[in-house]
């Protein structure tokens, strides 16, 4: 089965070029403190740095998703992420992604121009997402989550919960061609240890049975801490590079990273080795 897929304009799957997101964040919560960004001025010189160094999608988020972290408000998360999606829609020409698990942020990311939602829950935390993205006919990136996001172990368990968020999407109308699975890998879960993290990158292929582009975001999380013995993100590049290696030559049509550049070079050799493996 051929996978492909117009995500946003971009063609994304088999026969394309792998695709990188870069991603900017907002939330003075998340694990990576390396990678929030709050003045505009500052967000908006990454997001233009981000494109030069080849990066196709941009995916804002203004709410952290790290085990632990206190929730805000969707009053706060639209304050955070409304004006940073104006201002970047006003300054660059690549696709938006809002990343949000609820319905009143992406209906008015989604006005405001946005082009793609990424809903790390699957559309489990705010079912009423379905109905914003069947109204705009946008892109939609589900997460495998059964009650929390990303909390689903093992393949099967994955496979599963996908199966049902892509049912529920295309039941309620949403178009079957506008939908990208995300695995969930991290250490979202205290139980989601690094051997369950490895295993999913090492069958990722199981994951094109849903005939849909995906999506893997790996850069800097917990999991390759724990293999390095690293405690901070910001000592994980390389970890983080090889394991991204890895899940673009098992099949990843999209990497989510905080760190294009390095990205993008890792993503070509690797392409290109999986282009020739199947020669």
């Amino acid at each position: 089965m051929q996978i492909s897929a117009k995500i946003a304009g971009i063609q994304v799957g088999d026969s394309s070029p792998v695709r990188i997101m870069g991603i900017i964040n907002l939330s003075p919560e998340s694990f990576y403190t390396g990678s929030v960004y709050t003045k505009m001025n500052e967000i908006v010189i990454q997001a233009k740095e981000m494109v030069k160094q080849g990066c196709d999608i941009l995916d804002i988020g203004g709410r952290s998703t790290a085990p632990g972290v206190d929730p805000i408000s969707v009053k706060v998360e639209k304050e955070r992420v409304l004006p940073v999606l104006k201002s970047l829609l006003d300054e660059i020409s690549i696709p938006i992604s809002v990343d949000t698990q609820y319905a009143e942020v992406a209906q008015e990311a989604l006005k405001f121009g946005c082009h793609i939602i990424n809903d790390v829950s699957g559309l489990r935390t705010d079912p009423k997402v379905v109905e914003v993205i069947k109204e705009y006919d946008c892109p939609l990136i589900i997460m495998a989550t059964d009650k929390v996001p990303g909390d689903r172990l093992r393949i099967s368990d994955i496979m599963d919960a996908l199966a049902k968020s892509i049912s529920f999407a295309t039941t309620n109308g949403v178009n079957p061609n506008r939908l990208i699975v995300d695995p969930g890998i991290g250490r979202w879960v205290s139980s989601k240890t690094y051997e369950y993290n490895l295993q999913i990158i090492n069958r990722l292929q199981q994951l094109r049975d849903h005939g849909k582009p995906i999506l893997v975001g790996i850069s800097r999380k917990s999991f390759i801490g724990d293999i390095l013995q690293k405690s901070q993100p910001a000592d994980r590049l390389m970890g983080s590079l090889a394991a991204t290696a890895i899940a673009v030559y098992n099949g990843a049509h999209i990497i989510r990273t905080h760190d294009v550049g390095a990205t993008c070079d890792i993503v070509k050799i690797s392409q290109t080795l999986r282009n020739a493996a199947h020669e």
